[in-house]
């Protein structure tokens, strides 16, 4: 039965993440405003970063040329075709979408065809079925990204934690049943015949445990996505979909898992002989295969690896795309090495368990020590419930960390106003005129590429893009002038880092090709070069340059910093008197400001958290799953020394005290795992040797860890002990 259940959740998972994938892959956005088109027209988000092989996404809606609708519309086959807004205000001269519906007779698909060809060369994309909705919601493509990276990553992990943890369910099964298979083999069964016998056990097992995982993958599938639109990771009008790939890949993987750990668990009781057999049964002084030493030391040979490039290589937010993995490969490689690491931990905590449990602690290590197979299988799920719950809170939390003190550095305004409708620069110069204010600038805000010069280090995210003020930008963004001044960003201008503008071999009146939000391009001549911190990664433009080119049109958000003889209170006191007086602005102190980008961090973590919370709540299940079966299945060996004079208390406690020594080892072991992990993550990220976050976090996966493995062998135990002891000791294994 745990095997069973373990497979079931193994593969419930697996399909979950699978759905998730699915519907990044597919972005099924079912069409609102557009529902009565059979054909849409819109704007070719997809961008080919020039001399790579890259696909990027642009930010802002693409609109197309109201020109075209007259093309469209002489298509052959086309019944109608409208201009359709969606985002007020559109430009002058452009539509969002082109809705069109086809004449009597004529499919979608064959008009979506002959549109294609007569729009041929243009930068639009024709849309059918639910991707009509795609030209409604058009940032759909960029989460479709996120959605797809993050279900990847921790689809991949949780497939393997999920047969890794099935394997070790089926190994310690098969273990448990040592003596059965020592009198087959002593009677004449050939090792074939006993891995058959595994085989044929195990597969119809795998079979019935993986259709029911069904129903709860596909819900655990739909709950996830919604907690990740609900946190905005998705836009909300993406629909879940799950169809026969996940299912097959979480089929798949479960039975590979049921499979090889079958046949793992039963190669070395089969190839035993005959004479060994029944010496082996009870006492296991079996050393680790070769095969569990290679994949071992291979797993922790490929998380210092990470460890090397976090340090190395990596920078910025990108640090924990190495970190992350890493995690998994060192709790993965020590759980492969759990036999011989548990030997060698048990011998070093055998007195202090001794001093403090007496003879019930001496007994607990000698059963460690005797079945070092058996302890090594309970100490693999600890292992991987703390190395993977203790490394990814605390890279989490470092993130943060180091996110919250980029933003109070990057942050030198006291103060935003926002307006309802777009603001002008006569707004600008009322809020610049008031007492005790140092500068106003506008803010845009927006995402582009360097054309020209060839620019080989940005991302397919591009750089982001800000629109200023001139005359207020110095006042307002965390930069310092290095060449040029920021009081020259205005028409077709533009101020960089001074290390870029080294990088594309370019100065002050050399000329940019930039590629804009909305895929139009500009060319703009160096302003200004600055200094800034090593992760602002942004481009400064005059907001009235960089705000057409937005899918909002305009500018809404105004920065105001105090000057140097003003507090920030009496500014923020002058600007509501403004808004007060002015109907449809509002003002943001630096406090609300914190507030709000403290909200965005939690809604961006909290999907990673929600899945990495899935995946350690697996291993908890293992974890309970593991030790009760492996308590439940001494009832015999707790039926005879009852018989030789031991209380039910003495042999509780004994194994109380075992529960105590295997958490010690899984805990140590995880430890191991996640500092090996959060020391090199820590001085890449964060310049420190120990990551960010309240102790209390540890501790409370310890006490988790512990908790479930006390509970897991006393109430198993303590049920076996209600059987009377001869009676028990009678029972076969």
């Amino acid at each position: 039965m745990a095997a069973f259940v373990a497979m079931v959740l193994g593969a419930a998972i697996v399909m979950a993440c699978g759905g998730l994938m699915e519907t990044g892959i597919r972005t099924a956005v079912p069409p609102q405003q557009l529902a009565g088109a059979d054909v849409v027209v819109a704007g070719e988000q997809r961008y080919d970063i020039p001399r790579t092989d890259e696909l990027a996404v642009l930010p802002e809606r693409v609109r197309v040329d109201d020109d075209l609708v007259a093309t469209v519309a002489a298509v052959d086959g086309v019944a109608t075709a409208d201009g359709r807004v969606l985002d007020e205000p559109a430009p002058s001269g452009t539509v969002d979408a082109i809705a069109v519906t086809a004449a009597p007779g004529v499919s979608a698909g064959e008009l979506r065809g002959r549109i294609d060809a007569a729009l041929d060369g243009t930068a639009t994309t024709t849309l059918t079925g639910d991707d009509r909705g795609l030209a409604e919601l058009h940032e759909a493509r960029a989460s479709s990204e996120d959605l797809i990276s993050l279900a990847g990553v921790f689809g991949g992990w949780a497939t393997m934690v999920s047969m890794f943890g099935v394997a070790s369910m089926l190994a310690l099964s098969i273990q448990q049943r040592g003596r059965e298979l020592a009198l087959l083999r002593a009677t004449g069964a050939t090792p074939g015949q006993l891995r058959r016998m595994v085989l044929g056990e195990t597969l119809p097992l795998s079979v019935v445990a993986t259709a029911l995982a069904l129903i709860p993958g596909r819900y655990l599938g739909e709950f996830l996505f919604q907690r990740m639109t609900d946190a905005g990771v998705v836009p909300a009008g993406v629909e879940f979909r799950q169809g026969w790939i996940p299912v097959v890949t979480a089929v798949g993987a479960a039975l590979i898992a049921a499979v090889g750990g079958a046949l793992i668990a039963g190669r070395r009781a089969a190839a035993v002989r005959p004479v060994q057999a029944l010496a082996e049964a009870d006492l296991d002084a079996r050393t680790m295969s070769p095969w569990r030493w290679l994949f071992g030391l291979l797993a922790l040979s490929g998380g210092i690896a990470l460890g090397v490039v976090t340090v190395t290589v990596m920078s910025g937010p990108l640090t924990s795309s190495t970190a992350g993995p890493a995690v998994f490969l060192w709790a993965i490689g020590l759980a492969l090495l759990s036999p011989a690491l548990t030997r060698a931990m048990t011998a070093g905590l055998q007195w202090p368990v001794r001093a403090v449990a007496g003879v019930s602690g001496h007994l607990a290590v000698l059963n460690a020590r005797g079945r070092t197979a058996r302890t090594a299988a309970v100490v693999t799920p600890i292992i991987m419930l703390t190395g993977i719950a203790t490394g990814t809170l605390y890279l989490q939390a470092t993130e943060d960390a180091v996110n919250r003190d980029t933003f109070t550095r990057g942050l030198v305004a006291d103060a935003v106003v926002t307006s309802s409708a777009p603001a002008g620069p006569e707004l600008v110069d009322r809020i610049a005129a008031l007492p005790g204010v140092g500068g106003a600038s506008e803010l845009v805000r927006s995402a582009g590429f360097v054309e020209s010069p060839h620019d080989d280090s940005q991302s397919d995210e591009g750089w982001t893009l800000q629109g200023v003020t001139a005359t207020g930008a110095a006042a307002t963004t965390p930069v310092t002038t290095v060449d040029g001044a920021l009081t020259d960003l205005t028409g077709d201008t533009v101020a960089l880092a001074a290390d870029h503008a080294r990088s594309l071999g370019v100065g002050i009146g050399d000329e940019l090709t930039l590629r804009l939000g909305d895929g139009a391009t500009a060319t703009v001549r160096v302003a200004a070069t600055f200094d800034a911190a090593a992760d602002y990664d942004t481009l400064l433009l005059p907001a009235d340059l960089l705000a057409p080119h937005t899918t909002a049109g305009g500018v809404h958000e105004i920065l105001v910093a105090a000057d140097d003889d003003a507090t920030a209170g009496a500014v923020v006191g002058e600007l509501r008197g403004l808004a007060a007086a002015t109907p449809g602005l509002a003002v943001a102190d630096r406090a609300a400001l914190f507030d709000d980008y403290g909200d965005q961090q939690r809604t961006l973590a909290f999907a990673n958290y929600t899945v990495v919370i899935m995946i350690v709540a697996y291993a908890a299940i293992s974890v309970i799953n593991v030790l009760s079966s492996s308590t439940g299945a001494r009832r015999r060996e707790f039926g005879l020394q009852r018989l030789t004079g031991a209380t039910r208390a003495q042999v509780l406690r004994m194994v109380g005290a075992e529960g105590v020594l295997v958490a010690a080892v899984g805990i140590v072991l995880g430890t191991l795992a996640s500092v090996a992990t959060l020391v090199p993550f820590s001085l890449a990220r964060a310049d420190q040797l120990t990551p960010s976050g309240s102790p209390l976090i540890y501790l409370g996966v310890v006490a988790v860890a512990l908790g479930l493995t006390i509970t897991a062998t006393l109430l198993p135990a303590w049920q076996v002990l209600r059987q009377r002891a001869a009676q028990a000791a009678a029972t076969a294994d």
